[in-house]
């Protein structure tokens, strides 16, 4: 929990003893719900948060042998979070808590690199129809029910135990911290813009590109991937729609199933979607891909030559970690895991480091099982809350 009953007492304990008592230790304790988080995904949130089980509690200590210290620099009257990302784990994570607590115990800032909502499930969609778009981008104004909880536009820069630098200089301290800032991914699927105004236009461009090419190649047969190649196929299907994926089914990730690989490969196919699989599309180091309209033929590791008037990369998924690096500068191989990039979790959503329990991460940036699907990420979100 990013704000548990342990940290209401030591809030006021700090409010009568402040002077004499600057520091305090803290026995956590976290709600956990349905074992492994990875394996729980409740698409109900009503009712899973501690409110709901006040019994249902595991000690921090009885799974990290250390004992923790909550060294926190007090930041004001009330316990400040802070949530790093403003999209599916994040904000399902601050519009709980606010329910859970009582506002003046409790002051959420989120903090997001973009001026608006990016609602990226939608963005496939928006791209063959543009009416669509303006739904796409969504304003944070009422993402709050009162004042004292907000959403700032900034990029998080680094994270120390106690504090949050954004990189125009700003720093935000932090009693509970949440990092939920998901993964990278190629464009259009998510965009790299902070600006809703270039956000949709970019929109709008892939939009037109795809309207007036003859042949789209899509690269990658993960969920993305296919997802793209129905949407097109669907609105244009006299257009020559190739789907090319190294993988030897469509979405072979571990965690999906053959069954549902095939059910996607035959609806791809009854829509006239050419689907090629074990071959990976070269993508020349001197020639990449240019986002726009670029009649060029490329070959496959099997030697295939595929004609395109636009292409789509939808692979290469990548988390952006560096902000953690100041963390724990000496061990921070504890916090990142180097083969994924991701954040090391406990099930509790806490970083795994037996210094820092009020730092949880949550979303695709934590290195959770399963695929990185949206609903598994406000999952998530609901559960540190």
């Amino acid at each position: 929990m990013l704000f548990s009953p342990s940290q209401s007492n030591l809030l006021h304990r700090r409010q009568q003893h402040q002077q004499q008592q600057p520091h305090q230790h803290v026995d956590h304790h976290y709600s956990v719900h349905g074992g492994e988080l990875a394996q729980s995904v409740d698409r109900n949130y009503h009712g899973t948060g501690v409110a709901a089980h006040p019994n249902r509690h595991i000690s921090i200590a009885e799974s990290i042998p250390d004992v923790h210290t909550m060294n926190i620099a007090r930041t004001s009257k009330s316990f400040h979070v802070v949530i790093i990302g403003g999209s599916f784990a994040g904000i399902r994570a601050a519009q709980e808590l606010e329910l859970l607590m009582p506002p003046r115990m409790v002051t959420i800032t989120v903090i997001d690199r973009r001026d608006q909502y990016f609602y990226n499930l939608g963005a496939l969609r928006a791209l063959v129809k543009p009416e669509l778009i303006d739904l796409v981008w969504l304003p944070y104004d009422h993402i709050f029910r009162y004042p004292h909880n907000k959403v700032i536009q900034g990029e998080a820069a680094s994270v120390y135990p106690n504090s949050v630098i954004l990189k125009d200089g700003r720093k935000l301290d932090f009693d509970s911290l949440l990092v939920a800032t998901g993964s990278v991914y190629p464009r259009p699927c998510k965009v790299e813009t902070t600006s809703h105004v270039k956000g949709k236009a970019e929109l709008r461009m892939f939009g037109d590109m795809v309207r007036v090419a003859d042949s789209i190649l899509i690269i990658g047969g993960g969920p993305t991937g296919v997802g793209l190649a129905a949407e097109i196929a669907t609105v244009y299907p006299k257009k020559i729609v190739m789907l090319a994926h190294a993988g030897e089914r469509l979405m072979s990730s571990e965690y999906s199933s053959k069954s549902v690989s095939r059910k996607a490969y035959k609806k791809l196919k009854s829509m006239g979607v050419k689907v090629i699989l074990g071959e990976r599309v070269i993508i020349p180091e001197d020639e990449p891909l240019k986002n726009q309209i670029d009649c060029r033929w490329l070959k496959t590791t099997k030697g295939r030559r595929l004609f395109s008037s636009v292409q789509f990369l939808c692979n290469g998924i990548t988390f952006e970690t560096s902000l953690m690096d100041t963390l724990d500068p000496v061990f921070k191989h504890k916090i990142i895991d180097p083969a994924t990039g991701q954040i090391r979790v406990l099930p509790t959503m806490q970083l795994n480091h037996p210094e820092l329990p009020w730092v949880f991460a949550a979303g695709d940036v934590c290195d959770t099982a399963g695929e990185k699907q949206a609903y598994r990420a406000d999952s998530q979100g609901s559960h540190v809350a």
